[in-house]
């Protein structure tokens, strides 16, 4: 079977970020709008490891169901990686992509693909990435730049879009005194050097809580400098120009909380600051922050935007796209597509 003709099916936990990943994978695939299935949990996600699939997931056959007419399936997480291991076992003939740390041995999967600073092993069939595989392609930033052209149009001079995070088990912004220094600290900077024009394109993620969000919407109007700000989840901005942003602006700041955040914006080829501690972050966040320190791409947040742009921007998904193409030829036969 040719992988172009492959029917595609991601298994989802529901987490906005492990979405994301699943599907930079298919894009990069020529899947960008595949079928989505969420397995219906029946107890707590702190389960997971110890009951069986069965009694986990209230919609197990549904999922059987629905495996049955795919040939390729991909899972983000822990959680994904065992549902994608046991629809194997049912049914032999799928090719799964288990993506992040999976469940089970490494081998339970035709792929699998991890950051380095997960510490995943080795294996034939893994293939190990620097930052967090994602959907950014210049395509796809240049097409929803070229929409959001006119709504941003208002906004001159030096763009700098604010990426902000909030509570996680990793840390992350807690406080509003915190998102207010975060804020102060930007427009300071671009007052100082960007006097002839500067704006910040912000957004806020799942994870921001309304105290937060309610800090910043106070900072940025009193920080005089011009803004645009999207938050997730507001009924009343529902089209995301989260990839617009990543377009139009010249550098990045991103809170140290989002590793995927950050991939991003390394991703789209910009300037990427992360604001945050690392004595504050667990090590493998810190492994990956020094590692993009060491290419060029990131910089602890210093008070100034002196950072170049790098020669080429990340390219860890297109790296496990071509992966996954030589593994699918291994297996069914077939020139690399």
């Amino acid at each position: 079977m040719e992988l172009s003709n492959a029917r595609v099916l991601v298994i989802s936990d529901g987490r906005a970020g492990h979405v994301s990943q699943s599907l930079g994978i298919t894009t990069a695939l020529g899947f960008p709008d595949p079928e989505i299935i969420q397995p219906q949990g029946t107890y707590p996600q702190r389960w997971l490891g110890w009951l069986p699939l069965g009694m986990l997931y209230r919609n197990l056959p549904d999922l059987v169901a629905a495996s049955a007419q795919a040939d390729l399936l991909v899972g983000t997480g822990g959680g994904p990686s065992r549902v994608l291991r046991y629809l194997k076992k049912t049914d032999p003939r799928l090719f799964t992509v288990a993506v992040m740390r999976p469940k089970g041995r490494l081998g339970d999967y035709d792929v699998v693909t991890t950051p380095q600073h997960d510490r995943p092993g080795n294996a034939p069939n893994l293939i190990t990435t620097l930052g967090n595989v994602n959907p950014i392609t210049a395509e796809k930033l240049a097409l929803e730049g070229q929409r959001w052209a006119k709504r941003l149009g208002h906004l001159r001079g030096f763009k700098l879009a604010l990426l902000v995070g909030g509570p996680s088990k990793h840390g992350g912004l807690q406080q509003p005194q915190e998102i207010e220094a975060l804020v102060r600290a930007v427009t300071n900077a671009l007052k100082a050097q960007h006097s002839n024009g500067a704006a910040l394109l912000v957004t806020t993620s799942a994870r921001t809580s309304g105290a937060l969000v309610a800090a910043l919407e106070t900072a940025l109007e009193e920080a005089e400098v011009p803004f645009y700000l999207w938050q997730p989840g507001n009924p009343s901005a529902r089209d995301n120009p989260y990839f617009a942003y990543l377009y139009h602006a010249q550098a990045v700041v991103v809170t140290a909380d989002s590793t995927s955040m950050v991939s991003e914006a390394c991703t789209s080829g910009k300037p990427t600051y992360v604001w945050g501690s690392p004595a504050t972050l667990p090590g493998k966040f810190s492994r990956l922050y020094a590692s993009l320190v060491k290419q060029g791409r990131l910089k602890w947040w210093d008070g100034k935007l002196d950072l170049r742009p790098p020669a080429a921007p990340l390219l860890d998904t297109m790296l496990v796209a071509g992966f996954i193409r030589a593994r699918w030829a291994k297996r069914f036969g077939n020139a690399a597509q």
